[in-house]
């Protein structure tokens, strides 16, 4: 039985292919072809749920050779309406533990540690939490599959989690998929189209909300091994992971030196391993400054000097630049889109 993958090759747990194998959206002919992928590299579907198991992407194009931005949104959404609490491996034991849905969306920082696709920023505000999700397959139309069925899972498994109905808003950056037009779940779960970028809003008093099965020291644990993992050399695509897991955890300009330091390496030795992982120190920095910027961007109580101050630059005008280079808009521009109506329904 085979489960490995290309290094650094994008990829989704296995799971969530037995899910959209279960989800009854797939064609004959789809199915047919995923069967066959799995029967050529030697998974058999009692084993599919091994942790740590992946799917390359590139299995979703060989299956679905008509694949278009409509369809990877449905067969994402659907398949993660199957999801259930011991699905996501690494993840199931603190998420099954956690006291409160503040506990439970903590380990939405982890998702690197299940797939390289996908990675969730976090604003901390006194009303609300933001967590902007970045979904990147190097595939427009694959990278609408995570994120959807990122939104049916989280939204599916808060409710198991939660005895009372909770309030949260989950935004998606895309036009809703016609697929999802007629659906009741497009006005029912607090999906919200068309917004600036893919992210959720969650406010305090849903944050504090308890958890049916509590138990913290099983949670304080596991989460403890998963912080160590993360900061360890094991995880997965690890150098470019490490590094931007440092940097979302300091705001502001931080210079490699600081990081090549609490990395125990040599300046020259990350900046080696970086190139090898096909990116840079600076690249990392501007995304992780781009991802936390949007985030403060959409709450409009933070004024745009204070984001400036935060994310380390002199002044406005500086950061202004920085920001129209990452996203081709200014921060004026973006905040309006963000706070205007929080996308359609």
């Amino acid at each position: 039985m085979r489960f490995l993958i290309q290094r650094r090759e994008p990829g989704l747990p296995m799971h969530v292919l037995l899910q959209l194998l279960e989800s009854g959206v797939l064609g004959e002919g789809e199915q047919a072809r995923f069967r066959a992928i799995l029967a050529r590299e030697g998974i058999e579907l009692p084993a599919i749920e091994v942790p740590g198991a992946q799917a390359p992407m590139r299995w979703f194009r060989e299956a679905c050779p008509d694949l278009d931005a409509d369809k990877a949104s449905c067969i994402g959404y659907f398949a993660g309406k199957k999801v259930r609490l011991t699905s996501s491996s690494l993840l199931s034991l603190p998420l099954v533990s956690a006291s409160s849905v503040s506990e439970a969306l903590h380990l939405l920082k982890f998702l690197p540690l299940i797939s390289n696709v996908i990675s969730a920023t976090f604003l901390e505000r006194e009303e609300a939490v933001l967590i902007m999700l970045t979904i990147d397959s190097g595939d427009p139309v694959l990278d609408r599959l995570p994120l959807f069925y990122c939104a049916a899972a989280f939204i599916r498994l808060l409710r198991i989690l939660s005895s009372e109905a909770l309030e949260l808003t989950f935004h998606i950056a895309w036009p809703m998929p016609e697929g999802l037009a007629d659906h009741p779940d497009s006005l029912a779960v607090g999906l919200r189209f068309d917004a600036p970028m893919h992210y959720i809003a969650v406010p305090r008093e849903t944050l504090e909300t308890v958890c049916r099965f509590a138990d913290p020291i099983a949670y304080n644990s596991a989460v403890a091994s998963l912080t160590a993992l993360q900061s360890s050399k094991s995880m997965p695509d690890e150098i470019a992971a490490r590094v931007r897991w440092r940097l979302e955890a300091r705001p502001g300009l931080i210079r490699i030196d600081e990081v090549a330091k609490a990395m125990n390496l040599s300046v020259s030795t990350l900046k080696r391993r970086l190139a090898d992982a096909g990116t840079t120190f600076s690249a990392l920095l501007d995304e992780t400054s781009r991802d936390r910027a949007k985030l403060m961007l959409a709450d409009a109580t933070i004024t745009l000097d204070a984001i400036a101050l935060t994310l380390g630059y002199s002044d406005l005008a500086n950061f202004s630049h920085a920001f129209k280079r990452w996203t081709g808009t200014s921060p004026g521009v973006f905040r309006r889109l963000a706070v205007s109506e929080g996308g359609k329904t």
